[in-house]
């Protein structure tokens, strides 16, 4: 069976369009659905039966991966920064080629760091919020480097050879 544990992840906004033109001007993605209005009975399913939930919901594509933003018009849900120890997704991560130049240009569009600037092993890496309150990792290293950098700093966690 073939998994990718990165195919999308999904993130609520509180104005979807802001929220979008947020992602695609920080990372260079693109639409791959624009905005759209969803409700009924499917969807009401889906979040635990809430009767007359309606939302908005666009697909952003990028290099790889996918940011799905969800905006509750009814019921109105509010958003703001989530205590990462409490949240039940604590962060997403985007790699970049150059985390201090990414940093700059999500700061420049209003996103802020959660910590300064830290490095894993040679590798920079920093949290940030968008404009919700969301978190997000940019890494400049890849998922190989960043589990060989942990195992390096951190022997007693490799896993037995298969």
């Amino acid at each position: 069976m073939g998994v990718n544990a990165c195919q999308h992840v999904a993130v609520r906004v509180s104005e979807i369009e802001r929220s979008a033109r947020f992602y695609l001007d920080a990372f260079d993605g693109r639409y791959l659905t624009l905005p759209f209005e969803v409700d009924g009975p499917q969807m009401e399913g889906l979040f635990g039966g809430h009767a007359g939930l309606r939302v908005k919901v666009c697909l952003l594509g990028f290099d790889q991966g996918v940011v799905e933003l969800f905006q509750f018009l009814e019921p109105v849900n509010a958003t703001g920064p989530e205590d990462p120890t409490r949240s039940m997704i604590m962060h997403w991560g985007f790699q970049v080629d150059d985390v201090v130049a990414s940093l700059a240009r999500v700061e420049s569009l209003g996103g802020r760091t959660v910590q300064p600037l830290m490095d894993w092993g040679g590798a920079n890496f920093v949290y940030c919020y968008d404009l919700d309150g969301n978190i997000f990792e940019l890494m400049g290293s890849s998922v190989d480097d960043t589990v060989r950098r942990t195992l390096d700093l951190f022997p007693d966690a490799t896993p037995p050879a298969s």
